[in-house]
């Protein structure tokens, strides 16, 4: 996909994906797109989940969902942007959930997903399932979304690490997701609080942010993410480019897809 560089917003841009080695098709889904009054840039990766196509059908349907965004205008009020942000979670799970009633064999797809609103000094970011945002700072430890996971849930009561997460037999099955099935669940994270909510990040000249997909983060390691970070910090290009082809050269089993927005 080619190179993003939206000068108006003072943001650099990139985003790019891969299909999984063996992977017929890929899945994912992304969004990176300016509001038309230049106030605000949207980023959004959807990881597809199900069967006989499901999965690009559900991602698909999430993707367009979070598109119509654009042609809102864009609150000034924090709580406000984040109810913009957060209805369209539940709009685009209500759409997957009427296009899977009308498809016996795409009752069960789903997806997982990640959506931020942008701008030079704020990052308000929501997601469900196991899609990730990554905040690197100049200064400061990363920050990162927690996957909504069984395996993650494991490691909240202690019965296991985050290393031993990583390769645990659950650590791909969500707790939260778009569409799903009859018995999926959806819960939005961060959950709002007040104006200083988790999901508002305070950006920095200098800052990175990475939005991606399991591909990426079940094979690269957060430590090893930010290496390349600190590698390619000048260019968006070569970050994502290197990420990927890390996530190849250590597997890349399932799809590759991330954004990375230059501050």
């Amino acid at each position: 996909m080619a190179d993003q560089r939206q000068s108006e917003l003072g943001l650099e841009s990139k985003r790019k994906t891969s299909k999984g080695l063996g992977r017929d098709i890929n899945q994912d889904q992304m969004v990176l797109r300016v509001w038309k009054d230049k106030s605000a840039q949207l980023a959004v990766v959807v990881d597809g989940m199900g069967g006989q196509g499901g999965g690009e059908v559900a991602a698909k349907i999430a993707a367009d969902t979070f598109r119509e965004l654009l042609n809102q205008p864009l609150p000034q009020e924090p709580k406000a942007r984040y109810e913009m942000l957060l209805e369209r979670f539940h709009a685009a799970n209500q759409a997957i959930h009427q296009r899977a009633s009308e498809d016996f064999g795409l009752l069960e797809m789903g997806a997982t997903i990640v959506a931020a609103i942008i701008t030079q000094t704020e990052c308000l970011h929501l997601y469900a399932g196991d899609c990730r945002l990554y905040h690197f700072g100049q200064e400061q430890t990363p920050y990162v979304t927690t996957d909504q996971t069984w395996a993650q849930r494991l490691v909240k009561i202690g019965e296991i690490t985050s290393e031993q997460a990583r390769s645990h037999p659950m650590r791909s099955k969500v707790t939260s997701c778009l569409g799903g099935g009859s018995n999926a669940k959806l819960s939005v994270q961060p959950e709002w609080q007040d104006d200083s909510s988790l999901a508002f990040r305070q950006l920095h000249q200098g800052d990175v942010l990475i939005l991606c997909s399991d591909g990426l983060h079940g094979e690269v390691q957060d430590s090893e993410l930010e290496e390349l970070v600190k590698n390619y910090r000048t260019s968006p290009d070569q970050l994502t480019n290197a990420c990927v082809e890390t996530a190849k050269n250590n597997g890349g089993k399932d799809d590759i897809s991330l954004i990375a927005i230059f501050i």
